[in-house]
Protein backbone atom coordinates (compact mmCIF):
# COMPACT_ATOMS: atom_id res chain seq x y z
CA UNK A 1 0.00 0.00 0.00
CA UNK A 2 1.31 3.46 -0.91
CA UNK A 3 1.55 6.07 1.84
CA UNK A 4 -0.12 9.44 1.17
CA UNK A 5 1.97 11.31 3.73
CA UNK A 6 4.11 14.00 2.13
CA UNK A 7 7.78 14.49 2.83
CA UNK A 8 8.58 17.65 4.72
CA UNK A 9 7.37 19.54 7.74
CA UNK A 10 4.05 21.33 8.17
CA UNK A 11 3.35 24.59 9.95
CA UNK A 12 -0.32 25.64 9.83
CA UNK A 13 -1.41 24.81 6.28
CA UNK A 14 2.06 25.42 4.84
CA UNK A 15 4.14 22.42 3.76
CA UNK A 16 7.85 23.19 4.06
CA UNK A 17 10.58 20.98 2.64
CA UNK A 18 12.29 18.33 4.74
CA UNK A 19 14.66 20.08 7.20
CA UNK A 20 18.35 20.16 6.26
CA UNK A 21 21.31 21.33 8.32
CA UNK A 22 21.64 25.11 8.20
CA UNK A 23 25.38 24.80 7.56
CA UNK A 24 24.67 23.03 4.24
CA UNK A 25 21.75 25.20 3.09
CA UNK A 26 21.81 27.59 0.16
CA UNK A 27 18.72 29.75 -0.50
CA UNK A 28 16.90 28.57 -3.65
CA UNK A 29 16.67 30.74 -6.76
CA UNK A 30 12.89 31.07 -6.45
CA UNK A 31 10.95 33.09 -3.88
CA UNK A 32 9.51 31.68 -0.70
CA UNK A 33 9.73 31.44 3.07
CA UNK A 34 12.20 29.65 5.28
CA UNK A 35 12.11 28.52 8.86
CA UNK A 36 15.13 27.97 11.08
CA UNK A 37 14.54 25.01 13.35
CA UNK A 38 16.14 23.68 16.51
CA UNK A 39 15.92 20.08 17.67
CA UNK A 40 13.33 19.66 20.39
CA UNK A 41 12.01 16.20 21.36
CA UNK A 42 8.81 17.78 22.74
CA UNK A 43 7.62 18.79 19.26
CA UNK A 44 5.68 16.26 17.21
CA UNK A 45 5.36 14.67 14.74
CA UNK A 46 8.91 15.84 13.96
CA UNK A 47 11.26 16.96 16.74
CA UNK A 48 11.88 20.48 15.40
CA UNK A 49 10.87 23.74 17.04
CA UNK A 50 10.63 26.87 14.85
CA UNK A 51 13.11 29.56 15.91
CA UNK A 52 12.79 32.07 13.08
CA UNK A 53 10.56 32.55 10.01
CA UNK A 54 12.09 34.50 7.14
CA UNK A 55 11.60 35.38 3.50
CA UNK A 56 13.83 35.02 0.46
CA UNK A 57 13.72 35.80 -3.25
CA UNK A 58 12.34 38.51 -5.53
CA UNK A 59 12.24 41.81 -3.63
CA UNK A 60 12.91 40.29 -0.22
CA UNK A 61 15.67 41.67 1.89
CA UNK A 62 18.81 39.54 2.04
CA UNK A 63 18.30 36.28 3.87
CA UNK A 64 19.08 37.17 7.48
CA UNK A 65 21.04 34.18 8.70
CA UNK A 66 24.67 35.28 8.29
CA UNK A 67 24.93 37.28 11.50
CA UNK A 68 21.66 38.99 12.15
CA UNK A 69 21.51 40.88 15.45
CA UNK A 70 18.36 38.91 16.32
CA UNK A 71 20.49 35.88 17.08
CA UNK A 72 22.90 35.69 20.02
CA UNK A 73 25.35 33.54 18.01
CA UNK A 74 26.49 32.93 14.46
CA UNK A 75 23.81 30.66 13.05
CA UNK A 76 25.93 29.28 10.24
CA UNK A 77 28.36 27.73 12.72
CA UNK A 78 25.77 25.78 14.69
CA UNK A 79 25.43 22.15 13.64
CA UNK A 80 22.27 21.75 15.73
CA UNK A 81 20.19 24.12 13.61
CA UNK A 82 18.15 23.13 10.59
CA UNK A 83 16.26 24.98 7.88
CA UNK A 84 13.21 24.15 5.77
CA UNK A 85 11.78 26.16 2.88
CA UNK A 86 8.28 26.87 1.61
CA UNK A 87 8.42 27.42 -2.16
CA UNK A 88 6.27 30.36 -3.25
CA UNK A 89 7.67 30.99 -6.77
CA UNK A 90 4.94 33.24 -8.16
CA UNK A 91 4.11 35.11 -4.96
CA UNK A 92 4.41 38.80 -4.28
CA UNK A 93 6.43 40.25 -1.43
CA UNK A 94 3.15 41.21 0.24
CA UNK A 95 1.83 37.63 0.06
CA UNK A 96 5.04 36.23 1.53
CA UNK A 97 5.07 38.82 4.32
CA UNK A 98 1.45 38.01 5.19
CA UNK A 99 2.18 34.27 5.30
CA UNK A 100 5.30 34.86 7.41
CA UNK A 101 3.38 37.08 9.86
CA UNK A 102 0.65 34.42 10.22
CA UNK A 103 3.27 31.77 10.97
CA UNK A 104 5.01 34.04 13.46
CA UNK A 105 1.69 34.74 15.17
CA UNK A 106 0.78 31.05 15.33
CA UNK A 107 4.12 29.70 16.57
CA UNK A 108 5.77 32.68 18.35
CA UNK A 109 9.32 31.58 17.44
CA UNK A 110 12.00 32.19 20.08
CA UNK A 111 14.03 34.59 17.92
CA UNK A 112 10.96 36.59 16.92
CA UNK A 113 9.08 36.85 20.21
CA UNK A 114 6.24 39.34 20.17
CA UNK A 115 7.74 42.37 21.85
CA UNK A 116 5.94 45.11 19.99
CA UNK A 117 4.33 47.29 22.63
CA UNK A 118 2.78 50.58 21.71
CA UNK A 119 3.74 53.69 23.66
CA UNK A 120 1.07 54.98 26.08
CA UNK A 121 0.34 58.00 23.84
CA UNK A 122 -0.55 55.69 20.93
CA UNK A 123 -2.79 53.59 23.15
CA UNK A 124 -4.59 56.68 24.49
CA UNK A 125 -5.13 57.92 20.92
CA UNK A 126 -6.52 54.52 19.87
CA UNK A 127 -8.88 54.44 22.86
CA UNK A 128 -10.18 57.91 21.93
CA UNK A 129 -10.77 56.75 18.34
CA UNK A 130 -12.62 53.66 19.55
CA UNK A 131 -14.81 55.73 21.88
CA UNK A 132 -15.65 58.14 19.06
CA UNK A 133 -16.57 55.26 16.73
CA UNK A 134 -18.67 53.70 19.49
CA UNK A 135 -20.60 56.95 19.98
CA UNK A 136 -21.19 57.28 16.21
CA UNK A 137 -22.40 53.70 15.95
CA UNK A 138 -24.67 54.14 18.99
CA UNK A 139 -26.24 57.23 17.38
CA UNK A 140 -26.77 55.36 14.09
CA UNK A 141 -28.30 52.43 15.96
CA UNK A 142 -30.67 54.78 17.78
CA UNK A 143 -31.82 56.25 14.45
CA UNK A 144 -32.42 52.75 13.09
CA UNK A 145 -34.49 51.79 16.12
CA UNK A 146 -36.57 54.96 15.82
CA UNK A 147 -37.32 54.25 12.15
CA UNK A 148 -38.25 50.62 12.89
CA UNK A 149 -40.60 51.58 15.74
CA UNK A 150 -43.21 52.82 13.29
CA UNK A 151 -43.42 49.30 11.84
CA UNK A 152 -44.21 47.88 15.24
CA UNK A 153 -46.79 50.46 16.36
CA UNK A 154 -50.23 48.93 16.91
CA UNK A 155 -52.49 49.37 13.89
CA UNK A 156 -56.13 50.46 14.41
CA UNK A 157 -58.40 47.45 14.34
CA UNK A 158 -60.68 47.03 11.37
CA UNK A 159 -64.03 45.36 11.82
CA UNK A 160 -63.71 41.68 11.08
CA UNK A 161 -66.01 39.70 8.89
CA UNK A 162 -67.82 36.92 10.74
CA UNK A 163 -66.66 33.37 10.14
CA UNK A 164 -68.95 30.90 8.38
CA UNK A 165 -71.75 31.04 5.82
CA UNK A 166 -73.98 34.02 5.78
CA UNK A 167 -77.64 33.43 4.99
CA UNK A 168 -78.54 34.94 1.71
CA UNK A 169 -81.01 37.75 2.04
CA UNK A 170 -83.51 38.06 -0.69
Amino acid sequence: MHSAIGVGIRFNDCFFTEPVRLIDWQPPLYAGLFVILGRDPNWAPKPFQPLYFGEFGNNARDVAVQGDSLFPFDLRRSAELFVATLPMPFSTTSQRCTAREELMWAYNPLCQARTAKAPPQDLAHKVEELEKRHQEQSAQFGLLLASFNRFFEPQPERPRRPIGFLPSTA
